[in-house]
This record gives C-alpha cells, structure tokens and sequence, in this order.
C-alpha cells in the first residue's frame, strides 16, 4: 500500500510539474501560441496527411557516446505526436536524425553517422542501410532525403579529387563535378533535386530527373547560425506541387521555378532565414532573428531574438509571434493557418529546446 501511495504521489507531482511548465509558458505567449510538448525536442516535421508532426528528442550523454564533449554524446530520439501534442509513440523511434516521411504518412525517413532507414510508427525498420564511403579519403554528409519518384532515399557524396555523385542504394543517380558536404531534397512530385550546402552561404542547384539537366539558381542564406547544420534540423525550398521554390538571398525571399526561367523578389527588413510556403502555395512563412553575444562563449553570436513572419502575394509581412528569446532551427507548416516550429534557448549542451505551434490568420 505504501509502494502504491509513493508511486501515485510521484504521478500527481509530475503532471502538476507539466501542468505548471505549460501554463508558465502560455502566460508569456500570444493567443494563437500554443506549447506542443514539454519534452526537450527541436526539429518538428508534419507529416503529409498532416495528422502526425515527427519530432527529434534531445539532450546530451547519449548512450554509447565518448562522454565527452563530441557529438557522439548529442541525444537524438525519433518521436511522433498528433497535431494537439498527445504522444503517438511512448517510446523513440530510432536514435537518430530526422529528415522527414514518405509520401503515405506512414514511414519516417531517419539518418545518423552514414546510416539510414524507413521506420513505421511501430518502430518496423522497412528499409535500412550505410552511406557507402571511405572516411580515410573523403568527408561525406550524413544526410538522406526520400525521393517519391524513386521510391527510395537519395544521398550526395565525393567519389574523387574531381568527381561526386548523388546516389541511392545500389546505384548512382548522376555523376558530376565534386559535391560540397551537400543535402540533397527531393520535390515534392519527385521530379528535381535540390542540391545546396548546410552552411549559412550556400549555392542552389536544381537537377532535373526527367531532362537530366542541371540549372544553378545561385546563392542562397538558409539560416544565419554557422552551427545551424551541426544538429541536423531540416529545411526544404520546395513548393507542394514541385513547381516552384523560395530560399533568402541577403534581405530578399526569391520565389524561382526550377528551371530558373521565372521569379519573383519581397524585400524584407532584418536578419532571417527558413524560408517555407504554405501548402496551397499563397504564403510564405520566415524568421527573424537579432543576435547577441552568447551566455557562455561572449565572443560568439546566438541568433535569438526570433520572431515568425508570414507574407502572401500583394502584402506586407506580418509577425505571427511575438519576439522571443530563444533560437529557431526548424519552421513548418501544419496546414494553411497553422505553423509548428522549434526554440532552442541559449543554454549548452540543447538543455531547453520545446516545440510550439502557431494559428495563422488569413
């Protein structure tokens, strides 16, 4: 009897604990706000039925890490709730990264240390397998990406001094000159693949499966923190349908067809980066960021102070949220009037990361 009294004063703490951290953070948000999940997580990607929103879990001591201050201790937990932030899975997925799903909902696309693999939200491994390269010779991103028209993940790497390749399992895609450590990310219809760096300046180059063409949209801001890669988070420039895509370039959202024949400029007026349209394609949603010296390490910038814009044809940006402290890494749209999204604070080692998400009036 005393075992049962210990164990239900331990459940009633911890959901007081939940309820107090929830109505905590609403206090200091906006209306249209809302705290998804307590859980310390970044990194939120609907899926395309919109009924599920994949999530990393995160920290530091990963097990099986060195203990030390690598990235072999950074936690990354594959996790799923619904759109209200009630948990799916009780348990991760996979210890991984998260890069997105497959078209029917059903399967997670996961990557970590040049490992790859499909997973159902009953944690069943449908398709797994290694990034097959030479660490002793040449550096190779770790990133996968899942391509509709293949039916498969996609991966770039160097073969050579002169040579690289965007390939997937069993077969290479199209060889070219040497890929720079690049992402590669699917359209939507399957038909191009968008081939751009993790780094804040990055060059955009569009290959079309059907032409087998290449078309260099040029360079191109995706987030303004050079560590923004370092954790994996995901960002894609595509259009729903495949028809078109939006990046940053310096204080400008381009809005370009793939083929580079059409575009068009918004000027805005700060710092930002994620650019994301909406499923129907009539908005787009960015970030705002106004950096400041760093808790810990002064003499480096954190990109806080982030606030969530959304600009539709004919319109002037407006702000979604209000100003926050904390750091976004990922920016999404759940459906047309909503957005989910991460903040990251300003402490070492990820301690504080929560999801939220955002109505957006129309």
């Amino acid at each position: 009897m005393n075992i049962l009294r210990s164990n239900l004063a331990r459940m009633f703490f911890a959901l007081l604990t939940s309820a107090l951290i929830f109505a905590a953070a609403a206090e200091s948000q906006a209306p249209n706000v809302t705290l998804l999940s307590t859980d310390n997580a970044y990194n939120p990607i609907p899926s395309p039925d919109g009924r599920y929103i994949a999530y990393v879990r995160t920290g530091w001591g990963r097990k099986g890490g060195t203990g030390g201050f690598g990235r072999s201790n950074f936690v990354s937990e594959v996790m799923v709730m619904d759109e209200n932030g009630v948990p799916i899975t009780t348990m991760p997925l996979a210890d991984t990264f998260l890069s997105g799903w497959t078209p029917d909902s059903n399967h997670v696309v996961c990557f970590r240390d040049w490992a790859y693999a499909l997973i159902s939200m009953n944690g069943e491994r449908v398709v797994e397998g290694r990034i097959p390269f030479d660490p002793n010779k040449h550096p190779a991103p770790e990133w996968v990406a899942y391509s509709p028209s293949l039916a498969t993940v996609v991966w770039s790497r160097p073969m050579g001094n002169s040579l690289g390749a965007i390939e997937r399992p069993g077969g290479t895609i199209v060889s070219e000159e040497v890929f720079r450590l690049e992402r590669v990310v699917p359209s939507p219809d399957g038909r191009y693949l968008a081939v751009f760096g993790e780094f804040p300046d990055a060059e955009l180059r569009v290959y079309d499966l059907r032409l087998e063409s290449w078309t260099d949209l040029g360079r191109i801001n995706i987030h303004p923190d050079t560590d923004w890669g370092y954790i994996q988070p995901d960002w894609t420039p595509w259009f729903a349908d495949g028809s078109r895509l939006v990046f940053l370039r310096d204080s400008t959202l381009v809005i370009a067809s793939p083929d580079g024949t059409t575009n068009t400029e918004v000027k805005i007026d700060s710092p930002a980066g994620l650019p994301v349209p909406s499923p129907d394609g009539k908005s787009i949603a960015y970030v705002s960021f106004e950096p400041r010296p760093r808790r810990a390490r002064p003499d480096l910038q954190f990109w806080g102070g982030t606030t969530i814009w959304v600009v539709s044809a004919g319109s002037t940006a407006r702000p979604v949220t209000q100003k926050d402290q904390d750091e976004v890494y990922d920016l999404k749209w759940l459906r047309n009037d909503t957005l989910v999204f991460d903040r990251v604070a300003d402490e070492a080692f990820y301690r504080h990361a929560r999801i939220w998400k955002a109505a957006v009036p129309r």
